[in-house]
């Protein structure tokens, strides 16, 4: 339910999500879902502040900052949104979460653009803000969330596609038997025309045949194994509920289990060919530690502390522990008792990493101040910032504002951004993305108590006050003196918090931030405070620092960079400093000579950095620039151009940006450690043993990626390495072909050419002319990998990564499995044969879109090489048995229409044939495709060799029409040993059947006791069900019902039968006949080729018989000598101890 403002009583009421319509303004408190698209009109904080976190959105779970509509930040004390009578245009719905354009068109004609820095999503959260109203521009399902819903997904195995073909096979022999039979019944029939034969009539129907086809369907209809659908569906929900509860695929530390979100693929895990995984939060914790820095070409290193080698993955990331070396820089003097230029170098860098981020701060959790009637109370003046005054229309009572009806749920929610304190007499704090005083809308709304300053005269008039132009910008014009009393504010809330022992608690938009900040915060230089336009660092060396912000450049994934410019309150210098990827800031650094001191350092910070990502550390460089007041003002406004502008909006910010971005001068670099999830490089080995090929597709920088792929064991001394680095087309194609035809001149020399020892490395750039349908390189570049054993995709994107597994599943026709833990894994989750979704630190979206969730990489061995590996052989097996097992008694039937003229009779009882799938012959597929055991799990865990059984198909490859062969002789032997049995003798037709019935079901059971390899008290109990309902069924029903549902009258017709002992000499014969030539066929098979499991079962009986007579030989020994023997039953090994 939704607080919803009704334009009649403009009183707030709830509505549920589903009639919310456009144009609706709502009220949404603290850690409430967003019900709808709505555009930011107002917030709890002054400045026009939000934060959202949108990690069931998009997966990310750091906080995003959201500012109210361009003109509307100077009005949050005194704007009703009731009074909201401007109009809107914007974008038609689109699937397009980051992407919204609009305008806002008030009355005065005037029109203010609209993007996604105003625009809250359906399902994304409200945290750190107390409330926050805006106004709907999408509901229902044209929300960009249900957009891109695109509902259940539903996924076919390999499996089911050959057993659906099979099934169309099944349907053809049904028809050619009943072809057979409709032509037989009219030969036969024409043969007793007019020869007055009993029973017979005398005037021949020539459609006679074409009915007896249909009578043939309905009788022989068994062989269509419609009842198969639904043991395997049954047996598929057993498989599911044996995956959740297995305790191999439980992870203690995070209490969580595996999650099978789609129930028709479980037997898919055992045919997986590729394996494609995302690298950051999959094979590493995502767990980001400050590692390694260097400034002014000194490295400093921070090797793990012994807190943190103890530490458990999900346990809170211990401190950093400062390096000696750099502590003693950080306070260096010269001769004149100054700080070092070393010193001053290290300061600014530490300083830097604390202000060049989007870090929310807070000293205590936040907790939200609206009451449990919805109504928002007034706090002290020393809390928070969003103080409400008793004036404010949201608490007078004649204002539109009414309490709710109904209570609200007030929860509290992580940090909010601790601002600085502000009366609010004082003049609001105006950032360069607010709008100007002049833009704002016309309304209705209480008249505004505070004066605004534009953003540009915000600028000039910090510039203005600098010596050094200040007769450039004097333009007559009177401009209010910025932040009165700002520094007296700030110092107060730095001597409160020198004051207090806890550290402030931090809340960033990436892990790196905030590793980033924690480091500089071992170093004595705290982010204490920060707010849309001033920043408080805390110096443990020389007392608070204020900044004051004069624009922020956030991070992208073009630019792979984010800036800050600031000004130090008291300083002169205008500084830009940023951080970013080392191919975005190495071309941005200014241009200097190479005899210079700054080339040698930036020379000797490049070693540095080929080090860190040898080290598989990720690579952040830091840099700065000192900005001219005067151009900076310029540019400044040009760039409100650029944002105020509707065409190409995105491009023009970001050329806009780069003008600033230029020119820099280098501080340093960090190194941050993403370590490798526990047991990552065991589970990668036993993956490209069992013959599964690996591609790991990441961001990372090609010498990062490349170091984690060696420590991940996916590449490894003795292979050879083969890289595509190409920035043409025809540099691509000449490349990839170099490498086919050396392969090809092993072929010819060595003859077959090793997988084990190839391994292949790309990057995005490469892959953007591989996957270019008009290159024709995709085929080429497909043959090239299947040569190696493990892949490695560099700097590729969510979108690469997609096409890169759609290409290998529908050209290579391989069954692919595609792992990942954020939201940029998500189109490749859900493009692979299999998605798998790790629970991490990313949010939940991968999780969402997979089909199996697991807690940690490592899982994937066991649920791959042992329920994926049990999982096929089940159901491969349960579909062979059920043809098998329907056939045979479909041709049975069909045998005997040789003896009745091709009637359309059946020589047993219409009740066995109604009840033979359902009652009769249930059980055992069941026991197969639930419970059998091909091998034991330590075998297939120690063995991924075994994996290629499914891998390759061998447990269902052209099986059907040998299970046809073997069907067809059964049913010969099953139909004329009765035949031969009772030739001569006087029995009925009822009793024949009874035997024919009772012969064909043990002839089953034994046949499912040959394809048992573990038996267990539910295999054993499946054979005691079958026969005992059939033989308790058979005697009640002959015993009771004498003529029942119209059916011939049967009554004694099993105690007849087994009066004789012929019937149970044909019940023993018969098995033996019919499975001799399976049985010997096997037993050749085992002994001239034997399989895989029967060679590794071999080996560990040969083991375990070598384990025996050791122990044997050592007990014989004199007992002069002890002797410890401890068998491992687990390992099936003896570790012998001789003293």
């Amino acid at each position: 339910m939704t607080p919803t403002i009704l334009a009649e009583t403009e009183r707030y009421v709830k509505l549920r999500w589903q009639d919310l319509r456009v144009g609706d303004i709502i009220h949404l408190s603290n850690n409430e879902t967003v019900p709808a698209d709505i555009l930011l009109l107002k917030s709890s904080d002054l400045q026009g502040i939000c934060y959202i976190e949108t990690c069931d959105l998009d997966g990310e779970t750091s906080l995003k900052r959201r500012q109210v509509i361009r003109g509307f930040s100077e009005k949050q004390s005194t704007f009703a949104p009731s009074k909201f009578i401007s109009k809107l245009e914007i974008d038609s719905p689109t699937t397009k979460i980051y992407r919204f354009h609009g305008a806002v068109i008030h009355p005065s004609g005037e029109r203010v653009p609209v993007s996604t820095d105003s625009l809250l999503l359906r399902e994304s959260r409200i945290k750190n803000t107390s409330y926050v109203e805006g106004i709907v521009v999408y509901a229902g399902h044209e929300t960009k969330a249900m957009l891109n819903n695109s509902g259940p997904r539903y996924k076919r195995s390999q499996l089911e596609q050959k057993m659906n073909i099979d099934v169309v096979w099944c349907v053809i022999i049904l028809i050619l038997l009943c072809s057979v039979g409709a032509f037989g019944c009219q030969m036969w029939m024409r043969n007793y025309v007019n020869k007055n034969v009993p029973f017979i009539l005398d005037d021949f129907d020539p459609w006679e045949g074409f009915w007896m086809f249909f009578r043939l369907v309905i009788i022989l209809q068994i062989l269509i194994p419609l009842a198969l659908y639904v043991t395997i569906e049954c047996c598929k929900l057993i498989q599911v509920f044996n995956i959740h509860n297995s305790m191999d695929l439980y992870d203690p530390h995070s209490d969580k289990r595996t999650e099978c979100r789609a129930m028709n693929i479980t037997e898919e895990l055992g045919q997986i060919q590729y394996v494609f995984s995302d690298k950051t939060g999959t094979l590493t914790e995502n767990r980001m530690i400050f590692r390694r820095c260097t400034i002014a070409g000194v490295d400093y290193n921070h090797p793990p502390s012994e807190e943190e080698k103890i530490s458990l993955p999900h346990a809170p990331i211990p401190p950093v522990v400062p390096n000696t070396n750099l502590q003693i820089d950080l306070s260096q003097y010269d001769g004149n008792g100054r700080l070092s230029q070393h010193a001053q170098r290290c300061r600014e860098f530490f300083s830097v990493l604390a202000l060049c981020n989007t870090v929310v701060v807070s000293d205590s959790p936040h907790r939200d101040n609206m009451n449990a009637s919805g109504v928002i109370e007034v706090q002290e003046e020393s809390s928070v910032n969003t103080q409400i005054q008793p004036s404010d229309p949201l608490i007078n009572g004649s204002d539109s504002y009414l309490r709710l009806s109904e209570s609200r749920s007030v929860t509290p929610s992580p940090p909010p951004p601790h601002s600085l304190p502000l009366k609010p007499q004082h003049v609001p704090s105006l950032s360069p993305i607010s709008s100007s005083a002049e833009s704002s809308p016309e309304s209705d709304s209480p008249p505004m108590r505070i004066k605004a300053v534009t953003p540009t005269e915000r600028v000039k008039s910090i510039v203005s006050k600098l010596p050094m132009v200040p007769q450039i910008l004097a333009t007559g014009r009177s401009v209010k003196k910025f932040h009165i009393n700002t520094k007296q504010k700030f110092l107060q809330v730095a001597k409160k918090t020198r004051n207090k022992t806890h550290k402030p608690i931090y809340e960033a938009e990436s892990p790196d931030e905030l590793a980033l900040v924690n480091s500089a915060y071992a170093y004595g230089f705290i982010l204490e405070n920060r707010n849309p336009n001033t920043v408080l660092l805390n110096d443990s060396n020389g007392g608070p620092i204020e900044y004051d912000i004069l624009m922020v450049l956030p991070f992208d994934s073009n630019r792979k960079c984010m800036s800050i410019v600031v000004r130090k309150i008291g300083g002169h210098e205008v500084v830009l400093y940023t951080k970013g990827a080392d191919s975005t800031i190495m071309p941005a650094l200014a241009p200097i000579t190479m005899e210079t001191e700054e080339f040698k350092l930036r020379e000797l910070t490049e070693n540095q950095l080929e080090l860190y990502a040898r080290q598989g550390l990720r690579v952040l460089l830091i840099a700065k620039r000192i900005l001219n007041p005067v151009e900076f003002s310029e540019w400044y406004s040009q760039h409100q151009e650029c944002e105020m502008s509707s065409d190409r909006r995105e491009q023009r910010i970001r050329e806009s940006f780069g003008l600033l971005e230029r020119n820099l001068t280098l501080l340093g670099a960090t190194g941050i450690e993403d370590r490798l999830q526990e047991n990552v490089p065991e589970t990668i080995a036993s993956l490209l043993s069992a013959g599964v090929v690996v591609w790991v597709l990441t961001g990372d920088k090609t010498e990062t990626a490349i170091n984690v792929a060696f420590s991940a064991k996916l590449f490894n001394s003795q292979m050879e390495i083969l890289k595509i680095t190409a920035r043409s087309r025809d540099a691509a194609e000449n490349c990839i072909k170099f490498y086919l035809g050396e392969i090809e001149k092993q072929l010819v020399e060595l003859g077959e050419v090793n997988l084990r020892n190839r391994a292949l490395v790309i990057d995005g750039k490469t892959l953007t002319f591989i996957l270019d349908l008009k290159s024709n390189l995709t085929a080429p570049f497909l043959e090239l990998t299947r040569y190696c054993s493990s892949v490695l995709c560099c700097r590729s994107t969510p979108l690469q990564k997609a096409f890169l597994v759609k290409v290998v599943k529908e050209e290579l026709k391989m069954s692919t499995l595609a792992i990942g833990d954020g939201a940029n894994d998500v189109s490749m989750i859900q493009m692979a044969d299999v998605g798998v979704g790790i629970c991490g630190q990313e949010g939940m979206q991968a999780v969402m879109a997979s089909d199996f969730a697991i807690a940690k990489f490592k899982i994937l061995e066991k649920l791959l090489l042992i329920h994926g590996h049990l999982n096929y052989d089940r159901l491969a097996k349960l579909i062979i048995y059920f043809f098998y097992k329907n056939a045979t008694f479909v041709f049975v039937l069909f045998w005997f229409q040789l003896y009745c003229g091709f009637s359309g009779s059946v020589m047993m009882e219409q009740m066995y044939v109604m009840i033979y799938n359902f009652m009769f012959t249930a059980a055992p597929p069941l026991a197969i495709g639930a419970y059998e055991k091909r091998l034991h799990e330590n075998l297939l865990s120690k063995s991924p060799r075994l994996y290629r059984y499914g891998r390759l198909g061998k447990g269902y490859r052209n099986q059907f029409w040998w299970v046809m062969l073997d069907s067809l002789w059964q049913s010969l032997v099953i139909f004329f040993i009765a035949v031969k049995a009772y030739d001569g003798l006087d029995i009925g037709i009822w009793q024949f059947g009874a035997t024919i019935v009772s012969s064909c079901l043990v002839t089953m059971l034994c046949h499912f006791a040959l394809e048992v390899r573990t038996w267990t008290i539910i295999h054993v109990g499946a054979i005691a069900v079958s026969l005992g309902t059939f033989y308790i069924f058979a005697f009640i029903y002959n015993t009771i019902c004498t003529s029942c549902l119209g059916l011939p009258n049967t009554a004694k017709t099993i105690h007849d039968a087994m009066s004789c002992l012929i019937y149970y000499l044909i019940i023993f014969l018969t098995p033996v006949l019919a499975l001799l030539p399976r049985c010997f066929i096997r037993t050749l098979k085992n002994t001239l080729r034997p399989s895989d499991d029967i060679v590794v079962q071999m080996d560990m009986r040969r083991e375990n018989k070598r384990g025996e007579n050791l122990l044997t030989s050592w007990s014989s020994r004199s007992t002069s000598r002890s002797s410890i023997f401890r068998i491992n039953h687990d390992k099936n090994k003896i570790v012998s101890t001789i003293s």
